[in-house]
Order: structure tokens, then sequence, then C-alpha cells
């Protein structure tokens, strides 16, 4: 037993009073009799905090317990439902359940469904004498309607036209291929003169180390698309860039638009083409003019805009930038003459006065088109033929 007098609590210092604490406990007086007597108030706070948590849980126990006992309760409850649940699928899904006798009744070997497809497809049921309608005695109709040689049937009409089908892919392929060939030997203008050029470089490094990739759509090194074409060259690793256009250049523009592309290709040298000598300044260009400081070479491939494209024109342009890229790139030693180049380049220059004269009369000499243009290609093969010559002579230089 015990008696207290009062009881004060400091909330903000967190401490209790008690005054005039008595308890009347023997087993209280033993244990305390067994310590100190300066260690009683300490030993009673301590029976007093223990007392407190050992209250605490008799809460927390009795808490557990009510959960638990509902748990059972719910347990109980949802075993009761989930049994009556399989009672009531064995009496629909059982082996004697109402589906299984429904499925019997309907569709066992003696069920309403099996009559009813006998009698359907009897010799004489319906479904034989409607047959016998639409498809005739042994299928007459249908052999009718399959014949292909029949004019009219659904076969005859399929394979007509599978056959129009046919040549009409036929006839595009034909005009494909026609076009292509017309493209390979005229070239087209306008919208597709890159196309064309495109075309022409292929043809020359076709069969060759070298290669020509198409730039016009991807930044270079100095972050511009200015540079339609690069021309590798594979024996000395440099590049040569090309510019196509179809608009009028002035001089100036001309030489600023190529040092750009030529330093944004990284390239050693430029080759300017337009489709028409119309697009260029007359008096300081003409069909084939190179501006060395800008290692630049400008050349047209037809005189009017109604005149058909040369390829020979950028054949030659462009083994003249090639042989000014490996010139540029040979160290050239003293077994090589200067005064060779130079002949070289003046027989260049007199095989070009002629190709441009006899291409310029192609328009107006039609009886004798095929001797011009065997000409024209001798001319252009002897051009390139001293072009590579001297290539040659470079490229032992530079290997000396």
């Amino acid at each position: 037993m015990s008696t207290v007098g009062s009881v004060s609590i400091d909330e903000a210092g967190g401490s209790v009073t008690i005054d005039s604490l008595q308890i009347e406990d023997e087993e209280l007086c033993e244990f305390l009799l067994q310590h100190e007597e300066s260690e009683y108030p300490e030993k009673v706070s301590q029976a007093l905090t223990i007392g407190m948590k050992t209250m605490q849980l008799m809460d927390t126990s009795q808490e557990v317990e009510y959960v638990e006992r509902r748990l059972s309760n719910l347990e109980d409850s949802l075993t009761a439902q989930v049994e009556a649940f399989q009672d009531e699928l064995q009496r629909k899904l059982g082996d004697d359940g109402e589906l299984h006798q429904a499925l019997d009744e309907h569709m066992g070997e003696e069920g309403t469904l099996e009559s009813r497809i006998e009698a359907a497809f009897d010799d004489d049921g319906p479904f034989v004498e409607r047959l016998n309608e639409e498809l005739g005695e042994d299928g007459e109709r249908i052999q009718a309607a399959l014949d292909p040689d029949k004019e009219g049937s659904p076969t005859h009409r399929l394979e007509q036209r599978l056959k129009n089908e046919i040549e009409s892919i036929r006839d595009k392929i034909v005009e494909e291929e026609t076009e292509a060939d017309l493209r390979s030997r005229t070239y087209l203008k306008g919208g597709d003169f890159e196309d064309s050029v495109h075309d022409i470089l292929n043809e020359i490094v076709r069969q060759t180390p070298n290669n020509v990739e198409f730039t016009g759509d991807t930044t270079g090194e100095t972050g511009r698309e200015v540079g339609d074409f690069v021309f590798n060259l594979a024996d000395t690793d440099q590049k040569i860039a090309v510019e196509a256009k179809t608009e009028y250049y002035p001089t100036q523009d001309i030489k600023d638009e190529m040092e750009a592309a030529i330093q944004n290709r990284d390239a050693a040298y430029g080759v300017f083409v337009t489709d028409t000598l119309e697009n260029l300044p007359s008096t300081k260009t003409g069909w084939f003019h190179e501006f060395p400081d800008q290692n630049t070479v400008v050349v047209a491939l037809s005189e009017t805009a109604e005149d058909e494209i040369e390829p020979g024109y950028l054949r030659i342009a462009m083994s003249w930038a090639r042989m000014r890229a490996v010139q540029a790139h040979a160290e050239v030693g003293s077994d090589f003459d200067p005064e060779d180049l130079r002949a070289e380049l003046n027989e260049i220059e007199s095989d070009l006065d002629r190709f441009k004269a006899i291409r310029g009369q192609c328009t107006e000499i039609k009886n004798s088109r095929e001797r011009i243009e065997t000409t024209l290609s001798e001319i252009e093969r002897d051009i390139t033929a001293r072009l590579g010559t001297i290539e040659a002579e470079l490229s032992k230089a530079g290997a000396d």
C-alpha cells in the first residue's frame, strides 16, 4: 500500500516531484536494504521508471491482443466464404455440375448440336442442296469461275490485271533505264546540276584508288557547309574541294567562295564548276581559268542554258586540279626540269583552245557530230594524259 501527498510536473524541465510519498511494501524494503542508504533515492527513481515502462508494455500488449483477435475473426470469416465459393463452383462446374450437364445435353454424342450438324450435312441435307444450287452439279460453276481461259471469269480478269501490272512495271523500268542512260550521256541541268556533277566525278574516280563524297549538307573545319564535294587523292592523302553553281558569280565572289571552301574542307586545291559560261565573268575567266593565288580553277560545262553539259570540261579541270595538288605536295628535286612542266602546260593550253573551238561548232555542224565528238574525245585523252605525265613526274620528285 502507498500514499502520496501531491505530485507536481515540470514539463519544461522534464521532471516529476512527489511529496509525502509512503510505500508499504516489505519486498521494496528488503530490496532497498541491500544497498547503501545514499542509493535509496536513485533506486526508488529507477523502480518508478521501470514500473512506468511495464505499464506501457501492458497497454501495448492489450492492443496487440485486440488486433490478433480481430484478425482471427476475419480469417474465420474469409475461410467460410472461400469454402462456400468452392461449393458453388463444384455445383456449377464439377463433373456432375450444371455446366457439364448442359454441354452433354447439347454437344454430347446424342446432343442436339450433333444431330443438327448430321442433318445439315447429310447427302440430302440443306447444306449440300445449297452447294449444288450455287456451284452446280459436280462443281461445274466453280470450275467455270476458275477457268483462266474463259473470258469474263474472275480468274481470267485477275490474269489480265496481273499482265497489265507487269507490263506497266516493265514499261516504267524501260523508261527509267532510258532516262538514266540519257542522263549519263547528256547530264541534266537546273535543279539536277549537282547530281550531274556528282555523276561525272564518280566516273572520274571509277577504277582508281581515289574517291569522291558529297559534302554540301555537312559542316566542315570552319563549321560551314561550303564545299559541295570533296575529291580525295589516295596517293598523296590530299583533298580537292569542288563547288557546283548554277547562278552568276563575279570574279571576287568566286575567289572568296573558293577560299572559304578550300579552308572549310581542308583541301589542297579547289574547282569552281558552273553549268553555263553565262554564269562567269567573260572578261576575266572564260571557259577555263586558273586563279593561282586561290589554288582554284574555274570551268564552265556549256556555253548557254540551252546547250548540253559537256562532262569533258570537268574531267580536264579535275586532271588540272590533281596535277596542281600533287605539284604542291611534291618536294621538287634536281631531277625535275621546270622547263618540261612549262612545255606541257603550253601544250595543254593549245589543246584546250582546240577543244573549245571544236566544241563550239557542235551545235552548227550536225552531220559531222560523230567525227567532232571523236576528235574532242581524243583531245581530252591527250590533255588528261599530259596532266597524268606531269602528275607522275611530280610524284617521283616528291618520293626523292
